[in-house]
């Protein structure tokens, strides 16, 4: 057990808490008070506090400490007393986890590895905020999904300042791209709800951090907005060196005013796909150079992940002007799917996935794109009406390579490989 100060944040908070719904199991016994509170998926926080000198033991990962649950019971103690809580002469169970100080899931600031004192600052600061965005999710589903259809942009950007506020950007940018999403997007209440979906995910994953194996907590740190240091990527990522081509690019912006270019490249010999990310701000430019159909030599630093996609150069990479005359894709549509699927599996947080999809016919139907393979099994396009007529033109009638990003719900197409050339279908 232990005793710290308690932030002015923290005790706020606890005052919300303080009520025996969130306390289901409440003993008392000697001069010690125990609970336990559901945290979702059959787990529990354990918590106790003493009443002759205010230490506590929590189970639960948040930090600063004390945390809100030990401050919680104790407010609870003081203002319902002992009537709320059922007296035993036996403390439970994990009473003995509690005095022998059972370790949690965010790493102790006092470890000797600056590494663990930087991640555990990072991951404390977010932990706060985690906490109230579980209170935010379950209230919101409570009341039911349609409700936010009418709320205001402002509604959606008081949560994501709050996550600002707690150093996750990642987070604070996704809920408040949330408000903008039309409700008359046809999509609307799939997109909402498989956004919120993968927040209320990331809460758990962060409950759960200390079982999290690393590269997927690695993974959790970066869908939050805690990215990793370019140094620690070119010191430590996975080396891999290839004869890489880009296979498409693509621009967009995120939010006003920040933009973002992805460029994707191949290797021929691994395999591998590779991500270059740049983001400019305002009126600035994207440097030059990774044009769809161009080919490098050389070696990139993958950042950690359960499913590594992104990179960093590491050292010069080497122009080259030889293309590839054919691309190892996916064969079919269900190829294409299993892959999905164990790709999502080991990375949850997964925003876009790159394929090749070999001998695809485009078409459409009523006011949307699509792509079949030979056995009649199709993809649903983002595609705009310009990108999918060109693509249809190119096509003819007659199979060709697509590349493009799945986001789990549409296959964005960036380029295609017709007749031994690459054409860009995305700027």
């Amino acid at each position: 057990m232990a005793k710290q100060a308690a932030t002015t944040e923290a005790m706020s908070r606890a005052h919300v808490l303080a009520r025996e719904a969130f306390f289901r199991r409440r003993m008392i016994c000697g001069a010690v008070v125990y609970a336990e509170m559901p945290a979702g998926a059959g787990h529990v926080h354990r918590v106790s506090v003493s009443l002759e000198d205010g230490t506590f033991y929590c189970s639960c990962p948040f930090r600063p400490r004390p945390c809100v649950h030990a401050l919680a019971l104790q407010k609870m103690y003081t203002e319902k007393g002992e009537a709320a809580f059922e007296a035993t002469d036996n403390p439970p169970d994990w009473e003995q986890a509690a005095q022998g100080g059972l370790s949690v899931a965010v790493p102790d600031p006092s470890a000797d590895d600056s590494k663990a004192k930087r991640r555990s600052g990072r991951l404390g600061r977010a932990a706060a905020g985690l906490e109230d965005l579980e209170i935010w999710l379950t209230d919101l589903l409570r009341r039911g999904l349609a409700t936010t259809a009418s709320e205001e942009p402002k509604w959606w950007e008081h949560i994501a300042t709050r996550m600002a506020d707690a150093s996750m950007p990642g987070l604070a940018r996704k809920l408040r791209l949330l408000g903008e999403v039309p409700a008359s997007d046809p999509r609307w209440a799939e997109r909402i709800a498989g956004s919120l979906a993968e927040c209320y995910l990331a809460v758990r994953a962060f409950q759960q951090s200390g079982h999290l194996p690393e590269p997927m907590l690695r993974d959790l740190e970066a869908f939050i907005g805690i990215a990793a240091k370019k140094e620690e990527v070119l010191a430590e990522g996975e080396r891999l060196r290839d004869t890489w081509t880009v296979a498409g690019q693509v621009s967009e912006a995120l939010e006003a005013p920040l933009k973002e270019r992805r460029s994707w490249l191949h290797g021929a010999d691994t395999g591998r796909w590779a991500l270059l990310l740049d983001h400019v701000f305002g009126s600035e430019d994207f440097p030059p150079g990774f044009e769809p159909g161009s080919v490098y030599k050389g070696t990139f630093a993958f950042y950690p992940s359960a499913f590594p996609l992104r990179v960093l150069a590491a050292g010069e990479l080497e122009a080259l002007s030889t293309l590839p005359q054919s691309w190892s894709g996916f064969p079919d549509i269900a190829a294409f799917a299993d892959a999905y699927a164990a790709a999502l599996a080991a990375q949850p947080w997964l925003a876009g996935f790159p394929a090749w999809l070999c001998d695809v016919v485009p078409y459409r139907n009523g006011e949307r794109f699509f792509v079949a393979d030979a056995n009649e099994k199709s993809l649903p396009l983002n595609a705009e009406p310009d990108t999918g007529w060109s693509l249809v033109s190119l096509a003819g009638g007659r199979p060709l390579d697509l590349f493009g990003e799945w986001d789990g719900a549409l296959f964005s197409p960036l380029s295609a490989f017709s007749e031994g050339r690459l054409v860009r279908l995305r700027y």
